[in-house]
């Protein structure tokens, strides 16, 4: 027999769980450590693969720095060696994770709840579609979590549902697509698994199997704010609401309420340090250039990226990161001849680098990306105008939304002759961005995007108070009965 005071409350414990790529493990892991912050025991959980590339990439373990707060690490296996090339088999890559990546999990579970730490929820990636059916058998509410833009979640599931086509009765390509709460978006603008050009059936099969588990999701977790993206995130309130938890950014960089946490913790690559070089340069004279963690260009349009870079006169920062996989042309090995010296005062090219550092820099005027969601956020957060050269995915329709509706950067335009983009355009678009009246009001929109996305999260702000009711919810279920209620029976 019990009694009320004899009942220990212990703290919750939340796992979070990315799927195991750059763009998705940095901000579940910047989630996590918002969590932990509010006395919430916290595991975050990823493939044995990624962890080792992390901690070849740094000294320190993920997430670990004297300045945040406690998350502990715990790994699931995919069943497929460490130094299996994921990328050129993702079929299996896939399939593996799914199988043994869920018994692995289930195994994990039972660990932890052995040793007293029951989990109360699970944050997943909506990628690890699998999660729910794992957690349903310990009886573990989830949190279906959303790591693009809400404008991207809208899109995907209203095609998932039927609710949008590409096509008309007579299965004629429609011109424009229209869904409630969205500009009306050409088929162009849509993400790229969705276009009739799409030669990544199973990539398709991903983002649509992500809302098969919909509804066993206790919670719906976006990246987003909305400030941002209010239309977007209203339209779905009765049919699938998102609660916005972004921008998830390190501290320091957006509501300084931590100034010490200056970083995600993750990096699959080793970083550069940029920051005496730029500290050389004049405010706003410097374009960083990245393409994120997983575009690859062709030989061809890093040449014309490279010579309109040169004609530009401007400084810039490019980051050109390390191959993958063999013959990837996506290495330095791939500029121009003699490209390296000639612009040796003008430019840096780097393998990788700690990119909010870069992008908080005064010396920064301009920044040309894929337009990777992340990448996006931060540009916004930090108040830098983009020059937008999207690759695949969500990127088109990121792409979009920062040139016509964020106005916050500008398209560089493909000849239509070879589908690169020239080393004309890339000149002209750097100068008017860097120049051009056209080019101070997309800085100023960016700078107001900056201030929106600060009060977004700090104390009382939009997100903040969604991070907030999502922690105090999890409390309220991991509450013993007795502390809720007349429900107790002794």
């Amino acid at each position: 027999m019990g009694s009320l005071g004899e009942l220990e409350y212990s703290k919750p414990h939340v796992l979070v769980m990315p799927y195991p790529a750059q763009g998705h493990i940095n901000p579940m892991l910047l989630f996590a450590k918002r969590l932990a912050s509010k006395q919430i025991m916290v595991t975050f959980v990823t493939t044995e693969a990624s962890r080792e590339r992390m901690l070849k990439a740094q000294d320190a373990v993920p997430g670990a720095s004297n300045s945040s707060t406690e998350v502990q690490f715990e790994t699931i296996s995919d069943g497929l060696p460490l130094d299996f090339d994921r990328s050129k088999d993702v079929d299996l890559t896939l399939d593996m994770l799914c199988r043994i990546g869920g018994l692995t999990l289930a195994n994990l579970i039972e660990r932890l709840n052995a040793q007293g730490n029951n989990i109360s929820c699970i944050v997943y990636d909506s990628f690890l579609h699998w999660v729910p059916e794992v957690a349903k058998k310990f009886k573990i509410p989830v949190a279906f979590f959303w790591t693009q833009s809400c404008a991207v979640y809208s899109i995907y599931y209203n095609f998932n549902r039927g609710l949008a086509n590409l096509r008309d009765e007579t299965g004629k390509l429609v011109d424009a697509i229209e869904i409630p709460g969205l500009p009306l978006l050409k088929v162009s603008d849509l993400p790229s698994f969705l276009q009739p050009s799409n030669a990544y059936e199973s990539l398709l099969r991903l983002v649509m199997d992500q809302f098969k588990p919909l509804p066993e999701a206790t919670w719906v977790l976006g990246n987003s704010f909305s400030e941002l993206e209010s239309e977007e995130i209203n339209s779905m309130k009765s049919i699938a609401p998102l609660r916005t938890v972004g921008p998830l950014i390190p501290s320091a960089f957006l509501d300084g309420r931590n100034p010490g946490d200056t970083d995600c913790g993750a990096h699959l690559w080793k970083t550069t340090n940029c920051m005496d070089w730029l500290n050389t340069k004049e405010p706003a004279s410097v374009v960083y250039v990245s393409f994120g963690s997983l575009a690859v260009l062709s030989k061809e349009q890093i040449h014309e990226i490279a010579l309109g870079l040169k004609a530009s006169g401007y400084s810039f920062i490019w980051v050109i990161r390390p191959p993958s996989s063999k013959g990837e042309t996506n290495s330095e090995e791939n500029l121009p001849p003699g490209f390296l010296n000639e612009t040796s005062e003008q430019g840096l090219v780097v393998p990788w680098c700690h990119q909010l550092q870069v992008l908080s820099h005064a010396s920064v005027g301009a920044f040309m990306t894929h337009c990777g969601w992340n990448s996006t956020l931060e540009s916004l957060s930090l108040g830098v105008p983009m020059l937008a050269l999207p690759q695949k995915s969500d990127q088109t329709t990121n792409s979009s939304y920062i040139a016509e509706k964020w106005k916050a950067g500008m398209r560089l335009n493909k000849r239509s002759a070879n589908g690169l983009v020239g080393k004309e355009e890339v000149e002209k678009c750097i100068k008017i961005v860097m120049e051009s009246q056209l080019g101070a009001e997309l800085r100023k929109n960016a700078l107001q995007w900056k201030k929106l996305s600060r009060e977004a999260m700090v104390k009382g702000g939009s997100s903040d108070k969604n991070i907030q009711e999502f922690v105090e919810e999890i409390i309220d279920r991991a509450r013993p009965s007795s502390l809720s209620g007349p429900d107790y029976i002794v």
